[in-house]
């Protein structure tokens, strides 16, 4: 069962790769968002620093660490990731970043160095259905003050609830404490949404909490195709996401997505 559950994640994912890539070149709210992820990261991050990243997809981000001078050992399950992202190492010429095909519960056992920074973006912990799994191995994995970040889709999404009012029925599927089938391209993939209380705990008493920030609480998820050519109306909710999140009054765990920070303490 669990075999089919991962095979079905690899598959699924490996099909978007190419939408992934468009998107993180051409989509604003895309570009905006992962702009917002990456100097939050680089807040943290020293040019020293070797970087773990879990569910590497093409490498989009893998590719931004390693050209601003880090070490990064990129992993993922599918064979498509291997080949987009030892594809991206010869023709950009990266011999400091590197691939390891594996899953995000069988870490431990596929990796034998430690690292300054762990991270993990845009939901690919979302596919695990036992977060204190994953984030033991992160902390085995992690050096003594090291940082980890990781982008997680919460259950309370505003503007995919408001889908209800065009009759979806699936708008409150992020409330299911079971989980959910999501279609991922062409292939249904177990999808598990976390508040920022339930990642705390999984980190454990090893990790301090820095931050946690919500992303895209006022703006459509770059999905949203049929508002996307709303450009003036998208760029100005994209700001104001920006400028609301920032505040620390804002409630958390409220987005497409939020990112949360921690600092290993021993």
């Amino acid at each position: 069962m669990e075999t089919d559950i991962l095979s079905n994640t690899s598959l699924g994912f490996s099909s978007v790769y190419g939408e992934y890539e468009r998107l993180s070149k051409e989509n604003e709210i895309d570009i905006s968002r992962r702009n917002s992820i990456r100097n939050h990261v680089d807040y943290f991050l020293k040019p020293d620093h070797k970087i773990l990243e879990i569910n590497a997809g093409s490498g989009i981000d893998a590719v931004y660490f390693a050209q601003k001078g880090n070490f990064v050992l990129a992993t993922d399950i599918s064979d498509a990731s291997e080949k987009h992202i030892n594809n991206k190492i010869e023709t950009l010429g990266l011999p400091n970043l590197q691939f390891q095909k594996c899953s995000f519960t069988e870490l431990r056992n596929n990796i034998n160095e430690k690292f300054d920074y762990v991270f993990s973006n845009f939901g690919g912990l979302n596919c695990a259905s036992d977060l204190q799994l994953v984030c033991n191995q992160i902390s085995e994995l992690l050096n003594s003050n090291g940082f980890v970040t990781l982008v997680i889709m919460p259950p309370y999404y505003p503007w995919e609830m408001l889908t209800i009012l065009k009759g979806n029925k699936n708008a409150f599927r992020r409330w299911k404490k079971n989980g959910v089938l999501a279609n991922v391209g062409n292939h249904s993939v177990k999808t598990f949404y976390y508040t920022p209380n339930q990642v705390k705990k999984a980190m454990g008493k090893n990790f301090r909490h820095i931050k946690t920030q919500n992303i895209g609480t006022f703006y459509p998820s770059a999905h949203f195709n049929s508002l996307q050519k709303y450009k003036s109306l998208i760029s100005k909710l994209v700001r104001f996401d920006i400028w609301a999140n920032s505040s620390p009054m804002m409630i958390k765990g409220i987005g497409d997505y939020f990112m949360i920070t921690f600092q290993k303490t021993n």
